[in-house]
This record gives structure tokens, C-alpha cells and sequence, in this order.
């Protein structure tokens, strides 16, 4: 399996919401999401300039993963190939 890359939490948040998490509410810099089918939920931390530590991005990977219809390395090898900053690209 590729290294986890470094992934800012806005960035994280807006790829969830976009395949298929559904929004739920936010606190503060913290926003919450939920996996429809499942009906788990996991926060994501927004802090301006700083990035998701790689065991929390891991862990809402894998709480999560079912949502989106992708296995988790396959978010991973998006994330490190940069496929997030053009979304146009990736084909599911």
C-alpha cells in the first residue's frame, strides 16, 4: 500500500463531501460527515494552514471509505498523485 501523504483538512473535507459523504454540521473548525449507507459518522478537523496528522487521516479513512465507494488505498494513491487538486481527472 502507497505512505499516507499529507492532506490539508479542507482539502479532505471538500473530496468526502464531493463522493458521497453527506455533510451533517460543524462546530467551530470542526465539521462532522456521515456515511449514508452506514449511517457512521467522523469529524474532520479544519485548521487554517495545518494538515491532517497521518493516524487521523487514516482513521477517517477507514471509518469512512464504505461512503465513497473506494477502497482506501485507492484514496491514498489519489491523494498522493495529487488527483484531489484536479477532481476533473479522476474517473470512478
Amino acid at each position: 500500500m502507497p505512505k499516507l501523504p499529507i492532506v490539508k483538512g479542507k482539502d479532505f473535507y471538500d473530496y468526502l463531501v464531493k463522493y458521497g459523504c453527506d455533510p451533517i454540521s460543524s462546530k467551530g473548525s470542526h465539521f462532522k460527515v456521515k456515511n449514508p449507507g452506514t449511517r457512521i459518522s467522523a469529524t474532520v478537523p479544519i485548521h487554517s494552514g495545518k494538515d491532517l496528522g497521518k493516524g487521523l487521516f487514516a482513521g477517517i479513512l477507514t471509518q469512512l471509505a464504505i461512503a465513497i465507494r473506494v477502497s482506501r488505498s485507492l484514496i491514498v494513491y489519489l491523494f498522493t498523485k495529487n488527483y484531489l487538486c484536479a477532481p476533473k481527472t479522476l474517473k470512478f
